[in-house]
């Protein structure tokens, strides 16, 4: 008796398995179907966020690519103006003298180099449009 209710166990499972392979197999298989790729952003779902605090819920620009570019847009044209701010802001306070010394010079020499390289950023921005 216990060697029957073995062996028809044994038979029921390799059936059983045998079947459910089959099952899965036929399951992942999907002919004819087109695939498209859409690109995915990957960001992390807890967080601080820098306009509701730790609600990343209701965050807009986490899944609209269109905020998101008029975001960086804005934050480039306000790096670009601030750098332009400070050149005037050290041209106006080393002119006032009408003598620049070579620590001046050097300074804006700097804001200017922050200048150009603020307007190439936002430039190279607006090509890529």
């Amino acid at each position: 008796m216990k060697l029957t209710t073995r062996l028809l166990t044994l038979v029921f499972a390799m059936v059983f398995l045998t079947g459910l392979g089959a099952v899965s197999a036929s399951a992942q298989r999907r002919g004819g179907g087109r695939i498209i790729y859409r690109p995915v952003v990957v960001r992390p779902y807890f967080g601080y966020h820098r306009y509701w605090g730790w609600n990343r819920w209701n965050d807009p620009y986490l899944y609209d690519p269109y905020l998101r570019e008029r975001e960086q847009k804005y934050y480039l044209e306000q790096e670009l103006n601030g750098n332009k701010r400070e050149l005037q802001k050290h041209l106006e306070k080393y002119n006032a003298d009408g003598v620049i010394t070579a620590k001046e010079q050097k300074e804006l020499n700097d804001d200017y180099r922050d200048v150009e390289r603020a307007e190439r950023n936002l430039n190279k921005f607006n090509s890529e449009d």
